[in-house]
Order: structure tokens, then C-alpha cells, then sequence
């Protein structure tokens, strides 16, 4: 018996090797497509210009992810964030800023209805004076760079246009 469990311990430990060899810990956006259907978090990193979410959203795409948490931090220049208010009616208020803002944190969720990927994300930056600013992120171009970490799930999750908001909240 326990010449049995040293051989299946061998065996588990060769096995998780070869899976963690196989799944590199960080990539670009060019080789998302080496991640297909992997559970396993990895780390997108991206350059200066590249657009922020459709880098995030075509990741997951060529990954072929069910849906994923994000998190991250780097440089963004010049994005765009949203306030959006309880008020059903009401716009959200958009504010474009200049320049480049430390990201300080960004958070959020891939879902993908239909093969189509929604990326939803909140960021706090910070200017050169180290004032902050918060919001839903409209659009982005990544600084000098950004380090997106995004944890893959094992089942879809969907979204839907509520009617009477507008909202897109995801379904449970």
C-alpha cells in the first residue's frame, strides 16, 4: 500500500507539473490563445496604447473563457469614467480626463453572453499630485503599461438589459 500511494503522489505531483508548465502565469495580448479553456489565473500585460478593454475583452475571447474576475494596475492615458446614479432615469455623468493617471486599482468581470464579451470595470487613479478619482471605466488606453489579473471561472455568467433600468445586470 504504501509503495501504491508513493506511485500516485509521484504521479499527482508530474501531472501538476506538466499542467503548470502548460499554463503560462503571464502573457500578452498575442498569446491569450495559448490559455484555451484554462481555469488557471494567469496575468495579461499590456502596452502603452493598447485600448484597455478590448484588449481585457479579446483575451477572453481567444482564451475561450466562460466569464472571469479582473484586477489590476499600471498607467492609463486619458480615460473615460462614468458615475452612475440610483436614479433609473437619470444619464450617467461622463467625465473624460487628459493625460496619464496612475492606476491604482481596477476591478471588475468578464461575462460572455452568446460569444460575445462584456467587460465591466471599476478603476481608482491618481494624478501626478496623488489626488484620486474613481468610476466605472468607459474607455481607456493603457500608459506605460497595465497588469490585468484575470481569474478565470469554471461556468458561464450572463448578463441581460433589465427594462426598466437599462442596467445590464448579470443574472443569478
Amino acid at each position: 500500500m504504501k509503495a501504491f500511494s508513493g506511485t500516485v503522489m509521484t504521479a499527482f505531483l508530474t501531472f501538476s507539473a506538466t499542467v503548470a508548465a502548460a499554463s503560462p502565469a503571464a502573457v500578452s495580448k498575442a498569446s491569450c490563445n495559448k490559455l484555451a479553456d484554462t481555469t488557471q489565473p494567469f496575468i495579461l500585460v499590456l502596452n502603452s496604447n493598447d485600448d484597455l478593454i478590448e484588449s481585457i475583452s479579446q483575451c477572453a475571447k481567444d482564451a475561450q473563457l466562460m466569464a472571469a474576475s479582473v484586477s489590476g494596475l499600471g498607467q492609463l492615458h486619458n480615460p473615460v469614467l462614468a458615475y452612475f446614479s440610483s436614479d433609473p432615469k437619470a444619464k450617467p455623468t461622463v467625465t473624460p480626463l487628459r493625460g496619464f493617471y496612475e492606476l491604482v486599482s481596477i476591478n471588475g468581470n468578464i461575462t460572455n453572453n452568446d460569444n460575445k464579451y462584456y467587460t465591466h470595470l471599476h478603476a481608482a487613479l491618481a494624478d501626478k499630485q496623488f489626488r484620486g478619482i474613481a468610476g466605472h471605466v468607459n474607455s481607456a488606453k493603457v500608459g506605460l503599461t497595465a497588469e490585468i489579473t484575470i481569474i478565470p471561472f469554471s461556468s458561464s455568467v450572463q448578463r441581460t438589459v433589465d427594462p426598466k433600468t437599462g442596467f445590464g445586470p448579470i443574472l443569478h
